[in-house]
């Protein structure tokens, strides 16, 4: 093994998984890893930590999480750990981890020299799904896929929300162990980006009383009728988009990549844009750019004019 790893990646859960893996190939005992946060941690302190070695004269494993508020030392103030990343002990195992590498700098530039860099690449498309599974199973817990992609689908993909949930859930079904799509319909909730699709795909299917509740509910959350006509352009767009691709041989997974988009956001994308209408899509987003420009130019105002445009399909 290496003496100095540097994780990289946006879930903790995955880069924790990782630890757990160097500390069974290491076989250090549990009592000899000591974790350290470097946004509560001074510096002094983990340098301390660094410096002394095990009492029971054996291998000791340092995690420091949020390496990067390091970087708020200058490096005159970082001279003993870069001596130590210079020359670290032949007893101790350092990891540290960051969501992300700091922009360039000279701190950044200490890291890339003296570190093992491993990237922990996220889990999407079809892994996921198994990934949350697998969570689950490893406490005995029971879940179906159906309640699994409600879970992914509230969390808008996103790995961290996704293991908070997880955790909830977890505790709330302690005692039963199940975790059924009700439960996850309770307590997980709706992130904007599914609000928005879902009010933006009742409009698109016609489905006049769900996609009026909807928006009334959005402006009950406070958001301005600007902000929802915003986020209803770029949703359809994206659909016409998905269109055009399908047509040009893309998959799903290729328009995910090509449109920037999470693969879970690319499935309902996709699925949308293999029912809508093209003209009909055509026609929304020229409407929608018509009422920005005359609401931008002051002869419309946002709410009224959004909710006339709203009210044509009602018949």
């Amino acid at each position: 093994m290496e003496k100095i790893y540097l994780l990289v990646g946006e879930s903790t859960y995955l880069i924790r998984e990782q630890i757990k893996k160097y500390q069974v190939i290491s076989k250090i005992d549990p009592m000899n890893v000591v974790t350290l946060d470097a946004t509560e941690t001074p510096l002094e302190n983990i340098l301390q930590e660094l410096y002394t070695v095990s009492f029971f004269d054996e291998q000791k494993m340092v995690i420091i999480e949020n390496v990067d508020a390091l970087s708020q030392y200058d490096m005159k103030e970082l001279k003993d750990f870069q001596k130590y990343l210079e020359n670290p002990s032949s007893e101790i195992i350092l990891i540290m981890y960051v969501t992300k590498l700091p922009e360039r700098s000279a701190f950044t530039d200490l890291l890339e020299k003296y570190t093992f860099i491993e990237q922990i690449k996220p889990i999407e498309g079809s892994l996921l799904p198994i990934h949350i599974k697998k969570i689950f199973d490893e406490d005995g817990y029971k879940i179906d896929g159906r309640t699994i992609q409600a879970i992914i689908d509230r969390t808008g993909n996103n790995l961290y929300l996704i293991e908070q949930e997880i955790e909830k859930l977890k505790t709330y079904a302690h005692d039963t162990k199940e975790i059924s799509y009700l439960i996850v319909d309770e307590l997980v909730p709706r992130t904007l980006e599914e609000n928005i699709f879902n009010f933006s795909k009742a409009y698109l299917q016609g489905d006049v009383r769900s996609y009026i509740q909807m928006y009334d509910d959005l402006l009950e959350s406070k958001m301005q009728a600007s902000t929802i006509i915003n986020h209803l352009y770029q949703t359809v767009y994206l659909i016409y988009q998905a269109q055009k691709l399908l047509k040009s041989g893309y998959d799903q997974e290729s328009i995910s990549h090509y449109l920037g988009i999470t693969s879970g956001r690319a499935y309902h994308v996709v699925k949308e844009a293999k029912v809508q209408s093209p003209k009909a899509l055509e026609a929304l987003i020229k409407d929608l750019s018509n009422l920005d420009l005359d609401i931008k130019s002051g002869n419309q105002d946002d709410k009224l004019g959004f909710e006339l445009l709203l009210l044509r399909k009602v018949k």
